[in-house]
């Protein structure tokens, strides 16, 4: 048998939180998990002084054996634990803590995207539906009938770059936590994602253009494609929000953020802006600041919450500064080895 120094040092190598607790409902011993969810106040403190469950209270009141498992709401709410307790009979109880938050929250996440999904494919799948059956009847005229035929063509777009999107998002998460190893050139990937939207920009009477304060060359280990997708992003909403003949500009600069070389690239435009209290959230998936001209112009919902965790992969941050009716920057810092 393990003697009591033996079972505390067995006790406190185990991931879950373990509570020991006597017939009187006090706290004999408790491991470090278990102390980082309840503090080292609970040790010889009744254990309804903290875990506040009647379900608990009654299965500890019983001698015999027991092993039930429920779920337990602590620190504010903020935490959903699963609480085990196992007894054996005439012998003191113990409670095995599992967090379930991050499964919870993903659960969360998985939820809300599915009805997210399902609420953005509804909207061109009832669209399409709908003209399909005013196309079968024979008195369409054919100005009528191409219109109804280009609706449809730009709504069966709209759900094809809906999930590009999905797959590249999903393709992300999942090499989320694969560090890139390839040396790229940060600007050649700028001036890839620029020349490739400039012939819109112009056909919008705008144009893009790069300042850059030096003419070095900046290498980051990366995933060329992963980088010029950021930037087409940026690119893109700065021509699609910005006013009419306007200029995009593409600011590049060196920074020193605490004894690291960084690249900054910033991506300005004037329009429209964006309010403050929006700031925080552009990121989320689906998250539009205004949901009918984001649509009307063709936006997923889902390109900054790409943006967001292709940076992540490359250890890159991102800040968001915007004044309303005036100037919007996106700005991208990337760790670099100067060549």
């Amino acid at each position: 048998m393990l003697k009591k120094e033996q079972l505390i040092s067995v006790l406190e190598i185990i991931e879950d939180g373990i509570i020991i607790i006597s017939s009187n409902f006090d706290v004999q011993h408790a491991n470090k998990k278990a102390i980082e969810y309840f503090g080292k106040r609970i040790i010889g403190k009744p254990i309804y002084s903290f875990i506040r469950s009647n379900k608990l209270i009654e299965v500890i009141s019983e001698d015999s054996n027991i092993n039930t498992t429920f779920q337990y709401n602590g620190n504010l709410n903020k935490q959903s634990l699963e609480l085990t307790y196992l007894q054996t009979k005439g012998q003191p109880g113990a409670i095995v803590i599992k967090d379930r938050s991050k499964e919870e929250a993903f659960e969360n996440i998985r939820r809300d995207l599915v009805a997210n999904v399902s609420h953005e494919l509804r909207s061109p799948l009832t669209a399409i539906s709908g003209f399909i059956e005013t196309l079968k009847s024979d008195k369409i005229d054919r100005k009528k009938e191409l219109r109804f035929l280009q609706i449809m063509e730009e709504e069966s777009n709209r759900m094809t770059r809906l999930l590009a999107d999905l797959l590249s998002l999903s393709k992300l998460e999942i090499n989320m936590h694969s560090q890139p190893n390839d040396k790229i050139n940060l600007i050649d990937q700028v001036n890839v994602a620029k020349d490739a939207l400039d012939l819109r920009a112009n056909d919008l009477g705008k144009k893009i253009l790069i300042e850059q304060s030096d003419l070095e060359t900046y290498i980051i280990k990366g995933e060329a494609d992963e980088i010029i997708e950021v930037f087409h992003n940026l690119i893109d909403n700065a021509i699609k929000y910005s006013n009419k003949n306007s200029d995009i500009y593409i600011k590049i600069c060196k920074e020193m953020e605490l004894n690291q070389n960084k690249i900054k690239i910033s991506v300005i435009n004037e329009g429209k802006g964006i309010s403050e209290e929006h700031l925080p959230r552009l990121t989320e998936r689906f998250y539009r600041v205004d949901m009918a001209r984001s649509r009307s112009i063709g936006g997923t919902g889902l390109g900054l919450a790409i943006v967001k965790h292709i940076l992540i992969r490359h250890n890159a941050q991102m800040t968001i500064a915007s004044e309303v009716d005036g100037k919007t920057t996106f700005s991208v810092s990337f760790p670099v080895n100067k060549v």
